[in-house]
């Protein structure tokens, strides 16, 4: 069965722990345990690196080049909006888009994005639930 690798990207800095990673539990519980012809995985960059715990790496040259390496080895990239200016975000978008891969981004608050931001993604919700049935149906099954 093919793996098929989607990365949680998303603001981390300036978020407590539950504001970074319940969104992302969340969603990869979803999609990780959704009947299709993949084997999904999430990568949720704060099962790797706790900003909290900088005893747990060296620099953060070596964050940012791991969780680019994930970017650029998934196969969909999911953008929350939650702190539309988060440049480790907005640099994973660019990497994704200049790549080729596809970005889906979720908005709840429903800020006005920066132009760019909604042209690099190939799609843009406000409802998270909807942003599954979508991602289900034209990625995944």
């Amino acid at each position: 069965m093919l793996e098929f690798r989607v990365y949680l990207g998303g603001a981390m800095q300036g978020l407590s722990f539950e504001d970074q990673n319940a969104w992302r539990v969340e969603v990869k519980d979803e999609l990780e345990n959704h009947s299709c012809n993949y084997r999904v995985k999430c990568i949720n960059p704060v099962d790797y690196y706790n900003l909290f715990d900088e005893a747990a790496y060296d620099s953060d040259l070596e964050v940012m080049n791991f969780d680019l390496y994930k970017v650029k080895t998934s196969n969909l990239i999911i953008m929350n909006f939650n702190d539309m200016r988060s440049l480790g975000s907005m640099a994973e978008l660019a990497i994704a888009y200049d790549r080729g891969i596809p970005v889906i981004g979720l908005n709840e608050s429903e800020r006005q994005l920066h132009s760019w931001q909604y042209c690099m993604c190939s799609k843009v919700f406000a409802d998270r639930d909807a942003m599954l049935t979508y991602i289900k149906k034209y990625y995944l099954d």
